[in-house]
């Protein structure tokens, strides 16, 4: 967990969703710049999809050598550009990893919509978020390392990325002390809970292959059952 300020009670959330439009799995790999010349065909829809295909292939970049020893060479190259052509799209590679956090942000929000309208009790909602969390962060990028890299943001970005965070962080832990009100949960520290899933979840973004032994759906289902086994309420319990 990283040591921010502003300080974020949750820790870092990892992303993707760019704009309201959900983009192709890593798991169907274009051949290289196909997402870049096929992306879209109005000028509006062009910009918004060839600006998430940089930002995908930057994500992963970023994972596999790291936000430092990554340049935007590097990308243009990944992407079958020249590097003038990204400046259209980005300023620099420190907008990339403030629009992936961005992005982690809209996908943490999208899982907890979602698990808030799942009908049954607290722990039912507990895991429904878990699940689809990790489904969604296993998806898109296959997940990505990159929102380790929380102090390369500018003092402002990391601001507005923390309120997002904590507001996730907020609704997490009321989820949790529904269900230990409505008894499906065992009586446990609600921050606690989700720095301990959080962080697993983090580890995963730094093991994490699409092509790896486990799918992102197996991924999802052993994380929310192991989630579900280490909280819900026991028969025994006082």
């Amino acid at each position: 967990m990283h040591r921010i300020e502003p300080r974020a009670d949750c820790l870092s959330l990892p992303v993707l969703v760019i704009a309201g439009r959900r983009e192709t799995t890593l798991a169907a790999r274009p051949r290289k710049a196909d997402a870049w010349k096929d992306a879209g065909q109005s000028r509006d829809d062009q910009f918004a999809a060839k600006r998430a295909a940089l930002i995908r292939k930057a994500a992963r970049a970023f994972s596999a050598r790291g936000f430092y020893n990554t340049s935007l060479d590097d990308i243009a190259a990944e992407l079958g550009v020249t590097k003038p052509a990204l400046y259209y799209y980005v300023k620099n590679k420190e907008e990339i990893l403030y629009a992936c956090h961005q992005i982690s942000n809209e996908l943490g929000a999208q899982a907890m919509k979602y698990a808030e309208s799942v009908p049954g009790n607290g722990l039912d909602r507990v895991v429904a978020l878990a699940r689809r969390y990790v489904e969604l962060l296993t998806g898109e990028f296959g997940a990505s390392a990159v929102l380790m890299e929380f102090d390369a943001l500018q003092p402002e970005n990391k601001k507005m990325i923390v309120t997002g965070r904590n507001r996730f962080d907020r609704r997490f832990r009321a989820l949790i002390a529904t269900g230990v009100e409505d008894g499906s949960i065992r009586k446990v520290d609600s921050k606690l809970t989700v720095f301990f899933f959080m962080g697993s979840v983090n580890w995963m973004t730094r093991w994490f292959r699409p092509d790896g032994a486990f799918s992102g759906q197996e991924m999802a289902d052993r994380f929310a059952d192991y989630l579900r086994e280490s909280i819900k309420a026991r028969s025994n319990q006082i």
